[in-house]
């Protein structure tokens, strides 16, 4: 495929989900071959899989001056969804506004913006073999095929919902309404922790799904999807693939995956040179 990016800069603004700070960014056009790059202050950071430095509840990014930004995977889901592989992010501080907790007011937004192929193609990247990680009872792999596909089992019997599993393939499948529309989720029972730890401050009801003990939703709108959760996942999933910079061509397995395990398999990917390829 051709790379791909903005017509004009975006703007969006409003709440961090995590910091509970008031975040702004603008996503504008960029050259063949930028990336996508944010930029605070001076300071760039390149949204590859090498910069992540966190993974507790979100995929954070790191520079080697210790500049951060945090909360990029329903960003970057989109950006890679739509196809754009070229984008200068600025953020006024350290964190992407959630939103409504999901990826499509990124979509509008971009879509009402529109996008534009330019004259390079994008880096495709073939695994040749499989890998493989584990985490206790929980794993995730990657393995060859012609596009990316991703099967998630999710087991959330101990919070009241029903195990689950969901496959998309981006062959196939439509992103923009199947998966972009999907929200974050918690749990009632979690809220205290949360707030010890200084997580989750700029969470409500109308950014972020919550489930209470028998697992109903005790939001008024409730669900987009029966299976609103998985779907999720699979949104923060595709996020933290993106950072492969690459147009994957994989199976990607996993139960109870977590943003950890999906930068985990990625640098077990990229840590042998046998077990993918890149074409130009």
């Amino acid at each position: 495929m051709l790379q791909s990016t903005l017509k004009s800069s975006v703007t969006f603004e409003g709440i961090g989900i995590h910091t509970g700070n008031y975040c702004r960014i603008s996503v504008s056009p960029a050259e063949e071959d930028a990336g996508i790059v944010f930029l605070k202050g001076k300071d760039k950071i390149e949204a590859t899989f090498n910069n992540v430095s966190a993974t507790m509840m979100c995929t954070k990014l790191s520079n080697v001056n210790g500049i951060s930004i945090t909360t990029i995977e329903h960003l970057s889901a989109t950006l890679y969804g739509l196809g754009i592989t070229n984008a200068l992010i600025t953020i006024e501080n350290n964190e992407i506004p959630v939103l409504d907790g999901s990826a499509l007011p990124f979509v509008k937004a971009f879509l009402s913006s529109g996008t534009m192929k330019q004259k390079k193609k994008f880096r495709v990247l073939r695994v040749l073999k499989p890998v493989k990680i584990q985490e206790g009872v929980k794993w995730t792999s990657l393995s060859p095929a012609d596009s990316l596909t991703i099967n998630v089992e999710c087991d959330f019997s101990a919070r009241g919902l029903e195990a689950d599993h969901y496959s998309f393939d981006f062959s196939n499948d439509d992103f923009i309404n199947e998966i972009s529309p999907a929200r974050t989720f918690g749990f009632l029972a979690d809220a205290e922790f949360l707030k010890e730890n200084h997580l989750a401050l700029g969470a409500s009801l109308d950014n972020t799904i919550v489930f209470d003990e028998k697992g109903c939703s005790i939001n008024k709108d409730g669900l987009r999807f029966p299976n609103e959760p998985i779907r999720h996942k699979i949104l923060d999933i595709i996020g933290d693939l993106s950072l492969s910079q690459c147009d994957l061509r994989t199976r990607f397995d996993s139960f109870c995956p977590s943003h950890k395990m999906n930068n985990t398999i990625l640098r077990a990917l990229f840590e042998k040179n046998d077990n993918y390829e890149i074409l130009e």
